[in-house]
Order: C-alpha cells, then structure tokens, then sequence
C-alpha cells in the first residue's frame, strides 16, 4: 500500500525496525489490483485466444476510414512536402520527378503496415514464450478502463517506459488483449534491415525512423508529415518511447522532445480537439538484456541486431523471468495541461504570433518539455518493486556485510522487511507482502536471479561468477579503454546488480541528495537557504543521470525534507533550521547509494581537467578515465565499479557542459571539449567535500566478490 497522505513514522533503534503508527490514505496503489493475464492463458489455447474476433476501440473515430496506403499518399500531398520538393530540386539541380522517387523510397522505408494474420502469429508466439518464461503478467485492470473511457474523441498516444525490446510486443498484446486497437509503433532503423523481422515488424504495424536526422530536410519534412497525419487521420493509437531508447541501467532516462514536438504540432495549429497520453510502466522481476546490459556499460558494443541474433536469442527463454508488472498511468490531456499551465487554447498563441516568430517557438517548447517531464514522471510512480530490487539495496548497500563473511538469507530477510516499510512510506509500491514470509518470497525470488546471487547450502548469499572470456572481446570496436579481464569479473556481477537498485532511485533520490549535501555541512544547525544551494548544486551535477525538472525543484526540495522528517533523519529546531537526526544507518545508506556517482563524477572532472587543455573529443576522455577508475579500482580506493560506467561518464561530460566547466567545440568533422579551468577547479572542490573518503571500507566493498566466490 502507498502512504499519500500523513503518517507517524518512528525509529525502534534496538530493533532497527520503522514503527508505522498511522496511516490516513484516501488514494493508495495495490497490488490487488493487478490481475495475472496469463493464469486464463494457461488453461486455453493460445491459437483459438489470437484468433478470435477482433472489433477493436480505436483511439480517434473518423468519418471515413484511413489506411497505411492512403496516409502516405496523403504525406507526398501535403503544402510542406510539396515546397519541399520544390527546394531540394532547385538546391541540388535535379528534376522534381527525381525528388518525388526520394520522397516515395523514404515513405515507403517510414511506412507501417497492418496484417492481422502477421499480428495473430506472432501473438501465439510471445504467449507460448510468456507461459514458458514468465510466472505472472500482471496489468492493472482498472488503469486500462480509464484509457478506455477517453479514447474515440481524440488521438491517444502511447508512452512506455523502454527497459527491454520486449516492451512494444507486450504492449501490442495487451492492446490485443483488451480489445483496443493495435498502436502503430515508432522503432528504430536497427530492426528495419532484419532479414524478414524488420517485415513481421512493419506488418505489425510498425514504422520506423532514423536515429538521426541530421541536415537532412528533405527526410525531417517527410517524417514529420507523416506522424502527424498518424495523429490527425489514424485511427489507432501512436506508440514512442520518449526517452528515445532502452535504459540500459534501468533509470528512467531525461526525456527527449524530438518526436513529441512533432506529435503535439497538430494541436497546437488547432487540427484536433485534444490529444490524450498515456503513461506507461512496464516494470520486469528479471530484465532479459541485463547482461549485455552490463557489458554495453563497460564498452563492449551491444552485438548488431539481425535475425539470426534473434534465434540465437530465444534460447533465453528457457531460463526463469519472474513476474511481469504493467500499470496505464492516468491519461494526461494536452489541452487540459496547456490549461493549467496558463495557456487556455495554443490556437491564440498562432493568430497572436505566428509560428515562425522565436516567442511562439519558445512557448511551444517549453510546453512540449514540461510534459515531457510530466511523463517520465508519471512512468516512474507506476512502477511495480520486486523483492530482488530491494534485496539488491541490501546487498550492494553493504548492509552489515563483512569482508570476510557472505550475509546469510536470515539477516537479509530482516533488512528487506526493514526497507520495504522504508519504501513504502517514500511512496513505493513493493510486492513483498502476502501469506508467505519474506525469506520464503527471497527464496522464490533468488531462483529467477540464480544467474547472478547463489544461495549455498549454508544460506549464504554469493555473487555468482560472471566471465566473458576475452577472445569474445573485439577491442577494436570497444568505446572506450580495454578493461582487464579481472576487472570486468569484479564488475560486471556489481553492475548486474546494480541494474536492480536503479528502479528504485526514484524514490530515494530526492532524500539522498539532501542527505548528502548535510553531511558535507559542518555546522550542527543548517539555514534552509544554505542547504537549498548546495542541493541545487548536486541536482545540476546529476541532471543527466537522473530526472530532474528545474522547474519542480523547490517543490521537490520541500517533498524530500517532509520524507526524510518522516524517516528520522533531519530535525527542524525552533528557529526553523535543519540538522542530522538520529536514523544514521538509514542515512549511511542514502549515501552509499549515491557514492559510485558522485566518485566517478570526481574522478572524471579530475581527468577533463588533466587532459582537455587542449581540445579533446569525448571518446578520449572516456578512456582515460576508464583507465584511471580501473587502476583506483583494483587499489580499492573506489567503492563501487558502476563507476566505470561509460552512460554515467558521458553524463558527467554533459553535466560539466552544462555548468559552463567545459566548451563544446563543434566542427565538420567531430566534437571535442575543452576546459574552462577556473570553473572546473571550483567544481571539483565542492564535489570532493561531498565524496566519502573510507579507503579501507572501500577496498573491502571492491574485493568483496573474489573473496565470496572464494568462500563458496
């Protein structure tokens, strides 16, 4: 259950147990409310299931019906195309026929198609995968109701979370499955080359669209026009991932605002009456990419996709993936929030100042990134916690480990109820309630993660050893320095795990990084307004590695004081000031959670500052610093190798742009960087007072998985 509302919360520090006193709660999530789709599905026939009739609720009635044919044609017609056209003829000396065969091979490379057959088979298939690889799908029933009720009037556009490439299969079933209409599907041009996939795909009514656009009008025109005749004259839903591709870390991602832009255009020239988004979660017990996942982290380029990969692929589904969870977040209507955003109807904004005027531009922009926000947002309270993201905050939490003895399942159990009330009352829905006792749900949970934790006959908790042999390593393709073989079997379990304690940092941030920013604050009593600075700071710095909205930070300043109040780890005295409360394990671990962040932020800045004097592009210093966090790391004088992860290496690299510490340099040929060293110097001396230095506490952490594996 979600605690929305107030709730006395104390600390038992004998039993190290929260006491929840009281709970007020009018509009709480359940896991009551998720109903296991696939239980039906066990006891029938999957062929007569797919084939069944199938008179879907589209997303926007129209008059006449369209179709994939008609929605290109109509493309080649439109007044942009057309002038268009018209300048790239002119521009390049070419004919206008000559054009039209560019714009037609690129309508035709963008296009979706819809083959019911196609869609039928292929949903026998996912249903014969789920029943055998899967113990649950579980789907929030009455989230998909209030999807239900809001479609027919406007068009709907489909937002999910992107964890996995399983998430647009799942969400064209489940659009099967509840009689909704199948979205047509925004994929990337990886699944577009597929020896027959890329067809399935397309006939499943998939489009596609290029990573990268680049100067290329001709192409941006055509596919812009395009998405936004799916949204004016289709009559299903639109579905894209608005952080642009899969996490690989299992953070939401910032938001990208490229294709939304283009998605909400028709409503802002006054086309349609509203358009409805629809958040999604898609929350996995066991992610199926989660060691490629921990491999790309480190540099190894993720293999190409093609189909043999693809059938090479499904001999992972005869391993064991947990539950599936999946929640419909409330739809959100885009004129309903230019409302209360102060912007009754964008139509007045257009006969006010026209498009091409920077002030409508600019207003648009903010509109469409501040929905964007609320999206990501809203993917993020949808998610479902599993008993092993919590397990993995205790193990990697370091709770009461010790270097020379591997935690037992008793003492883990206890620490996993600990921080499930924890979770829940930062508002988390975590299923680690029922009948069965919590060792008996980490027991269960333990055999979907067997690849990564063992449990010994001792009931001892063991990182199972994870090697890639080198001769599998192309260095030539690698993205950044050469790990050595036993640093990656250090890292990759660690960063494995990692994967699972990420979800959760949605939840904890915010408290965290208060946390953090007192504990490097000497005084006893802290104003406010000095705290809310040093907080601003580590927002900036983790701006791209975390979802922050400049425009709620003060809002969600004031939320994280409230928790962390809750938890016992700040005090208010009577002149208004803060200081440390008396929770120290709860506030040891806010920390450590943050620590491989802020230390491979550190040791990054150190290494921009070392080497872009001069002009220096960014994969030069990703190696170097890779390089030198490999070194701290094997000397244990780093506390975690998710340090060496390249995603949070090319976030510290944007953070420092951001904070004017480094140039962008743009030129024809690349990009490169160059440092500003006063602002630099002054950077890197206020997050090195937010830096734990513990050497021998690290190294213990670091050489922790040898000696465990040892031990088993």
């Amino acid at each position: 259950m979600i605690l929305r509302t107030s709730v006395v919360v104390q600390y038992d520090c004998r039993s190290r147990q929260l006491q929840i006193s009281s709970i007020m709660d009018t509009t709480c999530r359940t896991l009551t409310a998720f109903k296991d789709i696939l239980e039906e599905r066990r006891k029938g026939s999957d062929f007569m299931f797919m084939s069944k009739k199938f008179n879907p609720l589209v997303a926007y009635r129209h008059k006449c019906k369209t179709s994939p044919q008609k929605i290109k044609d109509d493309v080649l017609r439109t007044a942009k195309v057309q002038q268009v056209i018209d300048e790239v003829a002119n521009e390049q000396s070419t004919t206008k026929e000559e054009v039209y065969k560019t714009v037609n091979n690129i309508l035709n490379e963008i296009g979706y198609d819809k083959s019911m057959p196609v869609i039928r088979w292929l949903g026998v298939l996912l249903l014969r995968i789920l029943k055998q690889s899967y113990s649950a799908l579980l789907v929030n029933e009455s989230s998909i109701e209030k999807v239900k009720s809001v479609m027919g009037n406007n068009p709907v556009i489909f937002a999910p979370s992107h964890r996995s490439y399983a998430d647009f299969i799942l969400m064209s079933y489940l659009c099967f499955h509840y009689d909704i209409d199948i979205p047509v599907i925004a994929a990337g041009m990886d699944f577009h080359s597929m020896w027959l996939m890329g067809r399935l795909l397309r006939e499943s009514c998939a489009f596609f669209m290029r990573r990268s656009f680049g100067k290329d009008k001709l192409y941006w025109t055509v596919f812009s026009e395009y998405v936004q005749k799916l949204v004016t004259d289709g009559d299903a839903a639109i579905e894209f991932f608005i952080e642009g591709t899969r996490s690989r870390t299992a953070k939401s991602l910032p938001p990208k605002f490229g294709f939304l832009t283009m998605a909400l255009a028709p409503y802002f020239d006054g086309r349609v009456p509203d358009i409805s988004i629809v958040p999604v979660n898609i929350s996995y017990d066991r992610t199926l990419e989660e060691s490629l996942f921990a491999y790309e982290l480190l540099g190894i380029p993720k293999p190409k996709e093609s189909t043999s990969g693809f059938v090479k692929a499904l001999k992972l589904v005869n391993e064991h993936y947990g539950n599936i969870y999946v929640e419909f977040g409330e739809p959100i209507s885009v004129k309903s929030f230019c409302q209360e955003n102060g912007h009754s109807d964008p139509r007045l904004w257009r006969q006010a100042v026209p498009r091409e005027v920077p002030a409508a531009v600019d207003l648009e922009a903010a509109t469409v990134q501040e929905l964007a926000y609320k999206v990501v947002h809203a993917q993020m309270a949808s998610t479902v916690l599993t008993p092993f993201n919590v397990l993995a905050i205790a193990l990697s939490g370091s709770l009461m480990w010790k270097a020379d003895a591997a935690p037992s399942l008793t003492h883990i159990a206890r620490e996993v109820t600990w921080l499930c009330s924890v979770l829940e009352t930062l508002g988390a829905l975590v299923d680690c309630k029922g009948p069965a006792s919590t060792e008996e749900v980490l027991r269960e949970s333990l055999t979907v993660h067997k690849s990564l934790i063992t449990l010994t006959p001792f009931d001892d908790l063991v990182l199972t050893d994870i090697s890639i042999s080198p001769r599998e390593i192309n260095t030539a393709n690698l993205k950044a320095h050469s790990l050595s073989h036993k640093t990656m079997g250090i890292a990759v379990p660690l960063i494995m795990l990692q994967h699972y304690v990420n979800p959760v940092m949605h939840y904890i941030i915010g408290p965290a990084v208060v946390t953090v920013a007192m504990q490097a604050m000497p005084e006893a009593e802290i104003q406010k307004d000095k705290l809310f600075r040093k907080y601003h700071f580590i927002r900036l710095l983790l701006s791209h590695d975390f979802v922050f909205n400049g425009a709620w930070e003060v809002k969600e300043f004031e939320e994280a004081l409230k928790q962390l109040d809750l938890l016992n780890i700040i005090e208010t005295s009577a002149l208004g000031n803060l200081a440390l409360g008396n929770h120290r394990k709860l506030r040891e671990i806010f920390c450590n959670l943050l620590q491989p962040f802020l230390e491979g932020y550190f040791i990054f800045f150190h290494v921009v500052r070392k080497h872009a004097a001069v002009p220096c592009t960014e994969k030069v210093l990703l190696q170097q610093a890779q390089k030198e966090l490999e070194e701290l790391l094997l000397r244990g004088e780093i506390s975690h190798p998710y340090s060496l992860s390249l995603d949070m290496l090319a976030s510290a690299l944007k953070s420092l742009v951001l904070l004017q510490a480094v140039t962008k340099l743009k030129s024809s040929e690349e990009i490169k960087y160059q440092k500003n060293e006063s602002t630099l110097s002054s950077i890197i001396h206020e997050l090195g007072q937010l830096v734990s230095p513990n050497p021998v506490k690290n190294r213990m952490s670091v050489f922790r998985t040898e000696l465990l594996r040892a031990k088993l």
